[in-house]
């Protein structure tokens, strides 16, 4: 085949395939490759908003983002090996949640837990080849990565109709565990709210706020805003012997994402991005808009939640509680996604979104260091999935005419 012809083959490839990812969900694998082994950021002292005396907690957040200048090293904290190190794959993709160790009469120490998401999905029973995927974890059973797999979103992306979907969340993270805790708790399951542990998709719990829909408005050639993206993850470690280990939800992150969906253009390169005026980073925002209002939990005991701005003596919006102002790249985040996010991106992937949001969550378990609280982050960068090679689509295209024929000759037709 000529060049011209592979070309001309790519430009048609590329057409059927942004043309049914408008009908359908489209995948989005979660991008990784940079700073792996590290934290996104290097520790930074936090204050609780309570008397001095209260003791003061390292956060080591930073901007928010990976490949910046501001990245210290992740050490995991807890006892054994987990199966996962914290951070293995170099995330571009993050959970934040903020909590309070209590201190007695002291009062609270802030804390910070970070999810590095990324990596090969797990099935938790162990076995590849039983036909089945458990999202749960079992005694006796080590969870095993599954090959050729990876964290995604699938998205419903609608330029012509200025809307957005969410029809899935499926994500490995990892973490740095806690001192004097088993591995199981540093590697976790992500999952859009209502998945089953079956992996069977369930509607949205709290659909006032999980509405997973959001705007969608073109801001320069190939370059789409996305805004109000409502949407409810849930977290789940994988060690069996947690208290809500047979069931999923233990954390509920909800919250509105925005950001941006950047395209190819018609010569296969993105634009640049630097100048667009995209903007920075939500941070250091805390969003205490939910502050006072209930939420049903995954759980159900309590059914529901109501959220607060953290405990006594540490109040989450408190100032530089909500990490640090983007300031490399100039604080532009275009920069930012030209120099470190698309020269990542796989050649024949088509799209790349960047999602960020200061939202709110709840914990279901005994843990009393996180609560049903403001503070619960996330940041979220995926490449679309690469498109086939010329000759592979050809390939396929030539046997799915084949199965057709054959289908057409078996009704005598």
């Amino acid at each position: 085949m000529s060049n011209s012809a592979i070309a001309t083959v790519r430009v048609t490839i590329l057409a059927l395939w942004l043309s049914a990812s408008l009908a359908s969900a489209e995948q989005y694998l979660l991008l990784t490759g940079v700073d792996a082994g590290k934290s996104p950021g290097t520790g930074r002292t936090v204050f609780p908003s309570g008397p001095p005396s209260i003791a003061p907690g390292t956060f080591s957040d930073g901007d928010r983002l990976a490949g910046t200048s501001d990245a210290g090293p992740e050490l995991y904290l807890g006892t054994g090996t987990p199966l996962v190190s914290p951070n293995q794959y170099g995330a571009l993709s993050f959970k934040f949640r903020r909590g309070s160790i209590p201190l007695g009469a002291a009062g609270q120490q802030p804390i910070l837990a970070v999810d590095y998401l990324g990596g090969p999905l797990l099935d938790l029973d162990g076995d590849l080849f039983n036909g089945s995927r458990r999202l749960t974890p079992m005694i006796g059973q080590t969870p095993v990565e599954i090959p050729g797999t990876a964290g995604n979103l699938k998205l419903t992306p609608n330029p012509a109709g200025g809307t957005i979907g969410l029809a899935n969340f499926d994500a490995t993270s990892t973490n740095s565990g806690f001192p004097g805790f088993g591995p199981g708790i540093a590697v976790t399951v992500n999952t859009l709210a209502g998945t089953q542990p079956n992996g069977a998709l369930g509607s949205a719990i709290n659909p006032v706020v999980d509405t997973r829909q959001g705007s969608m408005s073109l801001h320069a050639p190939h370059v789409w805003r996305i805004e109000d993206f409502g949407y409810e993850f849930w977290q789940d470690s994988i060690d069996p012997n947690a208290s809500t280990a047979s069931s999923l939800g233990t954390f509920q992150y909800l919250g509105s994402l925005r950001g941006w969906l950047i395209e190819r253009d018609g010569t296969g390169s993105f634009p640049s991005l630097a100048g667009l005026g995209l903007g920075s980073t939500q941070w250091p925002l805390v969003d205490v808009s939910s502050v006072g209002s209930s939420y049903v939990q995954s759980g159900g005991v309590p059914p529901m939640a109501t959220i607060t701005d953290g405990p006594a003596g540490d109040l989450f919006s408190a100032p530089n509680n909500g990490g640090l102002a983007m300031t490399d790249f100039g604080g532009d985040l275009g920069s930012y996604l030209d120099n470190v996010v698309l020269p990542l991106v796989d050649p024949l992937s088509q799209r790349v979104v960047y999602l960020e949001s200061a939202g709110f969550g709840m914990n279901n378990s005994f843990d009393p260091v996180f609560g049903d609280t403001t503070g619960y982050d996330v940041v979220l960068i995926a490449q679309s999935a690469p498109i086939p090679e010329p000759a592979t689509f050809l390939m396929v295209m030539a046997s799915l005419l084949a199965a057709r024929r054959r289908a057409r000759k078996a009704n005598g037709r």
